[in-house]
């Protein structure tokens, strides 16, 4: 979700380095990819379907009675995959990442990350009482569900613009796996990113607070989201000057 997620054009150019030397080695990168890229989507789904109403988080989880506590764990969970989402994304520590782990699995092993940051979050959420409002006409309701999907879908479209498997991790390993060398993937202003910088946060933003039942729990969440998104884009901003300098700057 940084762009995030982090997804952004910040990503486009990320590569594995030089291919493993042994077909199990590199088996191996592409078996971690794949089931990084399967943990990863999935608690994106199911943060989707939170936000539409379909999941309830937290259900036939332990509850805590008192909503002091309960709102402490939420917030916890909200700081943990946000520091998560935000920290692995920059530079310096991707530079230290990859002494550990093969530059062909260093977005991988980000989405991965993320997931396992994520799902805790939907599994572990704790319900806070109270309701902002909920809309009771029948044609608002349904327009506002529907803003909510189209806000999902263009989220979902704005990570094909730029390179939707590069972007979680998979073509990194695919060609490692194929021997091949890194692949160089140049500035581009493609479909929505020629009128949106940020358009994976746009999606985002519109999928949290386009909903006909705001509840105090999904207040907290879509409050918590927006601060993470404000701040990731912050530091995302100058990740992209640095990178691309007046190329960014004329965009």
């Amino acid at each position: 979700m940084h762009e995030a997620t982090s997804t952004t054009l910040e990503h486009t150019d990320r590569s594995v380095s030089t291919a493993p030397p042994s077909l199990l080695r590199r088996a191996a990168f592409l078996a971690h990819a794949v089931v990084s890229y399967l943990v990863g989507v999935s608690s994106l789904v199911g943060l989707i379907l939170f936000t539409l109403g379909v999941l309830d988080p937290g259900a036939g989880a332990l509850r805590l009675g008192d909503p002091l506590l309960a709102l402490g764990l939420d917030l916890g969970l909200l700081v943990a995959f946000g520091l998560q989402h935000s920290l692995m994304a920059r530079a310096g520590f991707k530079e230290r990442w990859t002494r550990l782990v093969p530059p062909a699995l260093e977005r991988a092993t980000y989405v991965l990350a993320t997931g396992v940051a994520l799902w805790p979050a939907l599994v572990l959420w704790q319900p806070v009482p109270g309701v902002l409002w909920s809309v009771s006409d029948p044609l608002a309701r349904t327009g506002l569900s529907a803003l909510a999907v189209l806000g999902w879908a263009y989220l979902l479209a704005a990570s094909f613009a730029i390179d939707h498997f590069e972007l979680f991790g998979l073509e990194q390993a695919w060609r490692a796996f194929r021997g091949q060398a890194p692949r160089a993937v140049p500035f581009r202003e493609r479909w929505m990113y020629r009128f949106d910088r940020h358009p994976i946060m746009t999606g985002l933003l519109v999928g949290l607070w386009a909903t006909p039942d705001l509840t105090a729990s999904r207040l907290l969440l879509s409050a918590g989201l927006t601060v993470y998104v404000m701040v990731g884009v912050h530091f995302e901003e100058r990740a992209l000057r640095r990178q691309w300098g007046g190329t960014y700057e004329d965009y």
